[in-house]
Parts: structure tokens; C-alpha cells; sequence
């Protein structure tokens, strides 16, 4: 681990780098929880503001625009800022060499970006997009900047800067940005304008947090140790782009913009709701397993850990989302994204898969079996572009239902490449997903019942939304406390730590 140490001090830092990880790896997720919770909150406010003031093309616009630019940026980075995480003595020359290259990449790409503007509008089918492809290169000079000092956070694992960075720059950069600019009648420009705005505030924030670890310079052997592991990762990261991003190419080009506008936003719910666990618990598990990545029965308690804790938090989740969905989609964003439900309630039936499968990534990446994990990545991007094409003939929801059937593969491929390849297993975290899936059938059970009862009475749609996730939460909060054993022992781990978080904040009061 690498403190806030001037950069002559790294060395001595990464011999620290140990101890009781599993409160210490909990914590700093718990942190990463609650901003990335307020940070996925505010992001389906602003979607539903949005959604009132925009159009479902000037979504379909930008979401087409950044597939492009989601393709650069991970070809971009070549792996330089997952290096300065997994190395287990980082030195000055890593983050100097870093720190430049990322800076020279990010010229380079916003250039390329900008030059193949318009052939991608045409591959598109979209003539419209191409001026917003050129103004988003501009993003690749400005993430240069910012990269390595993102990665000294990570390593450094000071997940409680990292939560408030990402959620002040959502609020300040994005969220008033495009509100404001679509209020006056910016239309798509609004969008585009908030991305931006969003990752200069980031990337100042970076730069301001971790400016004592960083350092200017270049050194070619350096590079060349940084660009073998960085490598692996950039072949990963390509396959999880196609694997995020074909379906919504697929979409755009053969079912329309504004079919992208409703799948796009369907997408995004589902991807606060994984994200919520799955991006914060991958941030927070790569560095911390990169620590113990020799040590295979501890990675494989960690790794079941992680994935009961994530059925637990997941799978009754899905049931009241499934549920609700109609209410979701209709009540809160409005009538005219109607077509969005159906493609919304079969994407959030993988909610668990959709989170767990980041949980692979980071045993992987973390025991340095990067070209494995690219393997599995795209082996899931061949599963989405085959499950959408064979969807897309009957329309969106034949989309929503081809991808889910990617994602359960590419979860239960990279377990058994886990299993396989590193020696460890996955049976524990299994069988408490089995469990939390019997516990969330009961609770879709008893939401049905209830939602019909409410409908019968003449309940309005924001009604029940409001009751159901209130019955939700009581139930399950109940459940955690006077039930326990329904929990497990991943349960009584949150429990604990949740109760060491409450007592420290009540000794910091007092």
C-alpha cells in the first residue's frame, strides 16, 4: 500500500501492505458503498429529471457517441494505471513513467477519436453524431491528466476520498451541468457538455488529493515491466468494452436511435443497481487480494465471502425490482418510455450475475492472470454480440433477454476458470446464492400479492412504487435483525462491522 508519502518514501510504504484485511476490506467497501449508493441515488434522479426534459434520440445520440469513446479510452489507458495498483513495490519511476505516458496517450486518442467521427456515424447509420464524437476526444486529454493519481488513491486504498471525488464531481460536473443546459433548451448538447464538465472536476480532484505521490519522468525499462501486465489488462478491458457496449451498437444500428434512447436507459438502471456493489467491490477487492494474491486459501475465502454477501444484498433486490418495474419506468420517467419496462425487468432478473461477475475480474486480475481474464472477457463479449443478434429480430426485449444469457454465462465461465486455473473454488459463495434465491422468490411472491391488492383498490403507480419499497425495507431489515441465521456468516461479518462503524461514530460524537 502506498500512503500519501512523498514519492522518495513509496518503497518503505508497499512493505506495510498486510494485516487483518477481511474489517480493514469491509470498511473501506462500506465507504465505497455509501458514496457510490449516493452516487447511484443521485444518478437515477438526474436520469428521471432528464428523461422529463430530453428525448429518448438525444439519449440514443450520446449513448451511441460514447460507445465510441468507452473503445478509446480502454485501448488508451494500455493498462498503465491497473500496473501502478498490482505492483507490489511501486517506485518513483512507475508513477513518473506513468504519469507521462497516460498524459501522451491521451493526446493521442482524443486525435484519433476526432478523425474517425464521421465513418462511425456511418457505420451507425446516425449523420447527426459525428459532432458529437469530435467535442468528446477532448474527454481522453482531460482523463490523462487524472489517471495515475486515481490508481496511487486506489492503492493507497483511500476509498473514503475516492467515494467523495466521484460523488462531488457527479453532483457539480454532471448532474446541475446537464440539468441546467437542458432546462434552457440544449437538447443533446447537454449531455455531452455534463460528460465533460464531470471529468474535468474529477480529474482536478485527483491531481489535488494524490498531487504529494506524483512525478514527472519517463524511464523506457520501467515502461516496458509496466506495459507486460498493462497489456493483459488493456486485452481485458477490450473485451469487457465489446461486452458492455455491442448490444448497444446492435441496437443503434438495427433497431434505431431512439430504440437506443429506451435500452440505453433501462441499462442504466440496471447498471446503478449492479454497480452499487459490483464497481465499489471490485475497486476496493483488487487492491486489497493484490496483497495476498500467493496466498490461495485466503483469496478463496475472500472470493466466497464477497459473493454470498453480494446474494444477500442482490437477489431480493431483484425480486422488488422486477415487481416494480412498470411503476419504475412509467410513474417516475414518464409515459412516452413505455417501451423501456419490458427491456428493464429481463435486464434486472441478472442483477446477481451482472454484480458478481466483477468479483471474478478482481481474483483474477489480482492473482496477475490478466491474459486469462481477457480470455473470459471475451469469451462474454462473443456471448452478447451472438445473444443480441439473435434478440434483435423480435425487438428490445429479444435484446435484454440474449444479453442476460451472456452475463450468466460469462459469471459461471470465469468461476470455473477461477476454479481451474488459480485453485480456487466457488462452492460456498454457490450455495448461498441458491439459498438467496429461495429467500427472494418468497419476497416476489409476496410483492405480487400485494401489488395486485394495491391495484384493485385504485392505488396509483407512484403510490405503490413508494409502498412497496417501504413494505421492502422493513421486511428485510427485520428479517436481518431478528433472523439471523437466514443470513449466514456473511451476514453476521456486515452486522459486526456495521456495529464497529455505529460505535465509532457515536465515540466521535461524544
Amino acid at each position: 500500500m502506498t500512503p500519501d508519502y512523498p514519492p522518495g518514501d513509496i518503497a518503505a510504504a508497499t512493505d506495510n501492505r498486510g494485516g487483518a484485511l477481511t474489517g480493514r476490506t469491509l470498511n473501506n467497501f462500506l465507504w465505497m458503498f455509501a458514496g457510490g449508493g449516493a452516487e447511484a441515488v443521485l444518478k437515477i434522479i438526474v436520469l428521471l429529471v432528464l428523461a422529463r426534459l430530453l428525448a429518448p434520440a438525444d439519449f440514443g445520440l450520446v449513448g451511441a457517441a460514447l460507445t465510441v469513446v468507452a473503445l478509446a479510452e480502454v485501448t488508451g489507458r494500455i493498462g498503465i494505471a491497473p500496473s501502478i495498483v498490482q505492483v507490489k513495490v511501486l517506485t518513483r519511476d512507475h508513477i513518473a513513467t506513468g504519469f507521462v505516458t497516460t498524459i501522451i496517450v491521451g493526446f493521442a486518442m482524443s486525435v484519433l477519436v476526432y478523425s474517425v467521427a464521421e465513418p462511425v456515424a456511418v457505420l451507425y447509420r446516425m449523420p447527426a453524431l459525428v459532432s458529437y464524437i469530435e467535442v468528446f476526444g477532448l474527454l481522453f486529454i482531460i482523463k490523462g491528466f487524472g489517471l495515475v493519481s486515481e490508481s496511487l488513491l486506489q492503492r493507497n486504498m483511500n476509498f473514503r476520498k475516492l467515494a467523495v471525488i466521484r460523488l462531488a464531481s457527479y453532483f457539480f460536473g454532471y448532474a446541475l451541468v446537464a440539468v441546467t443546459l437542458a432546462l434552457l433548451g440544449y437538447g443533446t448538447w447537454a449531455l455531452v457538455i455534463g460528460h465533460l464538465s464531470q471529468a474535468f472536476l474529477q480529474t482536478a480532484l485527483y491531481l489535488v488529493f494524490a498531487r504529494r505521490g506524483l512525478a514527472f519522468g519517463f524511464h523506457w525499462a520501467t515502461f516496458v515491466t509496466m506495459l507486460q501486465f498493462g497489456f493483459g489488462v488493456t486485452l481485458t478491458q477490450i473485451g469487457n468494452y465489446v461486452s458492455q457496449n455491442a448490444d448497444f451498437f446492435i441496437v443503434g444500428r438495427w433497431l434505431g436511435v431512439e430504440a437506443l434512447g429506451y435500452y440505453s436507459r433501462a441499462y442504466l438502471l440496471l447498471q446503478q443497481s449492479s454497480q452499487l456493489v459490483g464497481k465499489m467491490g471490485d475497486q476496493v477487492l483488487f487492491p486489497t487480494l493484490s496483497t495476498i494474491q500467493d496466498d490461495r486459501p485466503r483469496l478463496e475465502r475472500a472470493l466466497n465471502k464477497s459473493l454470498a454477501l453480494v446474494a444477500m444484498l442482490q437477489i431480493p433486490l431483484t425480486a422488488l425490482l422486477i415487481v416494480t418495474g412498470p411503476e419504475i419506468v412509467l410513474s417516475l420517467m414518464g409515459p412516452q418510455w413505455g417501451p423501456a419496462v419490458l427491456p428493464f425487468q429481463i435486464l434486472m432478473g441478472i442483477l446477481y450475475f451482472r454484480t458478481a461477475y466483477k468479483f471474478v475480474g478482481a481474483v483474477l486480475r489480482a492473482a496477475g492472470k490478466v491474459y486469462v481474464a481477457a480470455l473470459w472477457q471475451w469469451s462474454h463479449a462473443a456471448a452478447v454480440i451472438l445473444g443480441a443478434l439473435a434478440g434483435q429480430d423480435i425487438g428490445l426485449w429479444g435484446v435484454a433477454v440474449g444479453v442476460s444469457c451472456a452475463v450468466v454465462f460469462c459469471h459461471l465461465f470465469g468461476l470455473f476458470l477461477v476454479h481451474k486455473v488459480i485453485g480456487v473454488g466457488s462452492a460456498q459463495g454457490l450455495r448461498r446464492a441458491v439459498a438467496y434465491t429461495a429467500i427472494g422468490l418468497v419476497f416476489a411472491a409476496l410483492l405480487v400479492g400485494l401489488k395486485v391488492f394495491f391495484v384493485s383498490i385504485g392505488l396509483g403507480g407512484l403510490a405503490i412504487l413508494f409502498i412497496l419499497f417501504g413494505l421492502f425495507g422493513i421486511l428485510y431489515l427485520t428479517l436481518f435483525t431478528f433472523a439471523p441465521t437466514l443470513f449466514g456468516a456473511e451476514g453476521d461479518i456486515l452486522r459486526t462491522q456495521l456495529v464497529k462503524v455505529l460505535r465509532r461514530r457515536s465515540a466521535a460524537k461524544n
